[in-house]
């Protein structure tokens, strides 16, 4: 996935309440602040602020259309379109409009 400023990853095991067996792997492209937070604080913190859990859902959203637009990019398309619909798409998630 392609992340963006205040970007989640790394919560399914604490939405599912199953621990998770998965190894998460980031690369910057540009400088970061990550920030780690054991599930007990995310809970806790959930439970004390709605907007909290609100803020997760709209995050985890924000990631399922993420998902469910690159599965439609790779799977219904010839291969000769598949790059040039991963670009305009890259485009408007995260171009800058220049002159």
């Amino acid at each position: 996935a392609l992340l963006r400023e205040n970007s989640l990853f790394g919560v399914l095991s604490l939405l599912t309440g199953q621990r998770s067996d998965r190894f998460y792997h980031a690369v910057a492209f540009t400088r970061v602040e990550m920030v780690t937070a054991p599930a007990t604080s995310v809970k806790a913190a959930i439970e004390a602020d709605t907007s909290v859990g609100l803020r997760l859902l709209q995050g985890l959203s924000s990631r399922i259309l993420q998902t469910e637009t690159m599965i439609e990019t790779l799977t219904h398309r010839d291969m000769s379109s598949r790059p040039v619909s991963f670009l305009l798409v890259l485009c408007r998630d995260f171009g800058v409009a220049d002159e």
